[in-house]
Formats: C-alpha cells, structure tokens, sequence
C-alpha cells in the first residue's frame, strides 16, 4: 500500500525539503509514495484548508527541523500539534529530521526518534549527500511496512457526549498552556524572566488540575516536555503511588524547570501517600538524589534542597510509625477503699 508522505517546514529550508525530495524519487516511481508539500498548492486554493487535508490524510509526517521551523506559529504550532494528535491517535508516523543545529531538545518532540541519528544535523556532516541517503535509507525502511490506519472507531456511548465535550474543552487549554510554556523556552534566553513566564504558565496549569486530571495518563505519556509539565501540575495536588516513577524518571532526564516541579511533586507526596508507600516514595526520592548528584548539581540548589528535606521528613515519619510503643501505665482505682 502507498504512505502519503507530509512535508512540514519552514519556507526557509525549501531548499532542504526539494533535495529531499529528490532523494525519495525511486520510492515514489516504485508506488512505495506519495509526496506532497505545500509548492503544490494552485494559485487562489485556500491554502489552510489544503495543508489540513493532506495532513490528515498522510500517514508519514516529515518535521524538516531547523531555527526557522521552530520560529515559524504556524509549523512549530498548527502543523506540529496536528501531527502530534495523529500521532497519539496511531494514524500517523511522526519523523523529525534535523537540518541545523537549534533548540529541538526542548521541543514537543523531543522524545521522538529523530534523523540522522545521534542527532547529528545534515548542514553538520562533511557529505550531506551521505546525510540525505541516511535518512532515505531510514524512510524506506519506515515505508516498507503498512501505513497507519485512520479509520477512527465511533463507538462512544451518546450518554457521554457531554463529558467528552467537557474534557475536549479542557484538554484544549492544556495544550494551550503546553505550547506556550515550549514557546518561552525556545524563544526566551536563559533569565530570571523566563522563568517567571514559565512559572506563570504553570500555576495555569495547576489550577485546571482538578478538571485535567482525567487527562493524567494520556498527559503523562505524551511526546510533549509542556503535556509532562501540565501532569506534573496534576501531581503536585493529586498524589499517586503509579507515578512516582514517572517523577523519578523526569528528574533524571528532564530540564532544570520541570525537574524542579518533579520534585515538587514528590516533596507532596511525602504527607499525601499512605504508609504501604512509604518505601516505594523513598526509593524514588533516592533515585533523584543520585541522578542530581550525578549531574553535578550543588547541594545548595532549590531542587536539592527540596528532595534532603522530603528526604528526612519521610525517614522521621517512617522511624515514628516503626517505633515500639511506650508501655501502657495501669492506673489503680481507690473506689473501694
């Protein structure tokens, strides 16, 4: 079966998406493709009306990565949060492909295998001939198996058509509040400003915890660092004993900002959990203690001094619940006498 293939990029990098192309030529005359970028859109067409058609038809989106792609509202913003909602869906597969050096790792898909592989950007290598056949190499592979399917089974129950409306409405504005907490840290340099941005998205973030909450799973699980921030918002009001090795896990890989609400999350959890916890929280507060320590972080910083006081505000509760009681006194009665 042929994969439509989607061209998301910056105008800018045409020159990077046509050599491309061209590469994927002997796919496309073997039936393998269909290749369509927005060049193919006639003069008067509506052009925003075509793009969303063939985005949603395509079964293999390409994210042509570079500066200007991820200064672009409309590629780093409409194209990529379709691409990445078909993606959560299974109907498409998400390549990006880096062009140039630039903040990709701090981006929605950043989790996503990206090419040429060990993130090496094509204007990087001494052959971009040999980058180019790399990532087609990469391509066929991907395009040798069946396309995603996007038919989408409509088997919800009528009874629920107002809830789902109601938790569209609020996963609408969670991802609102992720790409804009990704677009201040792209765009904004390092400074006490953008963290003040980022820490205003946030507590947006956590005052629609109550209604997102539903949402924890799919927002945990997403390719997105803004979706992982808004669960960690969820956790610093709802403590769960399942995600404490998502938390774990966040202080190991992610950035500074979202490793320090991680931990913030686990400092909540200290008085949240139940003592059949205990253990398990403790292990997890351990791992981000080795994984800080092993980054090179100064014990003077916020993030550990959080986790050494969660640290032994959770070993004096554990040792207070594991100390023998004191013996009872029996206090004799003179009634009778």
């Amino acid at each position: 079966m042929t994969w439509n293939i989607f061209y998301s990029y910056a105008h800018e990098d045409d020159e990077f998406r046509r050599e491309l192309h061209r590469y994927l030529v002997p796919l496309e005359q073997k039936k393998k493709i269909v290749q369509w970028s927005d060049r193919k859109i006639t003069p008067g067409a509506d052009w925003q009306s075509e793009i969303r058609r063939e985005i949603d038809s395509a079964h293999l989106i390409l994210l042509l990565v570079s500066k200007d792609f991820l200064a672009s509202d409309y590629c780093f913003g409409v194209e990529v949060d379709r691409a990445m909602e078909r993606l959560k869906q299974g109907e498409a597969r998400v390549l990006p492909i880096l062009l140039n050096l630039c903040l990709w790792d701090d981006s929605r898909f950043s989790q996503l295998q990206i090419l040429p592989r060990e993130a090496k950007p094509i204007t990087s290598w001494t052959s971009r001939e040999d980058a180019f056949i790399e990532v087609a190499r990469e391509i066929r592979e991907i395009v040798a198996g069946t396309p995603p399917s996007s038919e989408r089974a409509d088997s919800a129950p009528a009874a629920s058509e107002g809830f789902d409306s109601a938790i569209d409405l609020v996963r609408s504005q969670v991802r609102s509040y992720a790409r804009l907490y990704e677009r201040i840290r792209q765009r904004m340099p390092p400074s006490h400003e953008r963290t003040g941005r980022m820490e205003e998205v946030f507590d947006r973030m956590g005052q629609l915890a109550t209604a997102s909450y539903p949402l924890l799973d799919e927002l945990g699980a997403s390719p997105s660092p803004g979706e992982r921030l808004a669960a960690v918002a969820i956790l610093q009001v709802f403590a769960s004993a399942r995600y404490l090795p998502f938390l774990s896990k966040l202080v190991r890989s992610e950035k500074p900002f979202v490793q320090f609400h991680a931990i913030k999350a686990l400092r909540f959890a200290v008085g949240a959990v139940e003592p059949p916890v205990y253990a398990q929280l403790l292990g997890a507060i351990e791992d981000g203690k080795a994984a800080l320590d092993a980054a090179g972080a100064s014990p003077a910083t916020d993030r550990q001094r959080l986790l050494a006081e969660a640290d032994q505000e959770l070993r004096s509760t554990m040792s207070s619940l594991a100390a023998p009681s004191p013996p009872s006194t029996t206090v004799r009665s003179d009634a009778s006498h």
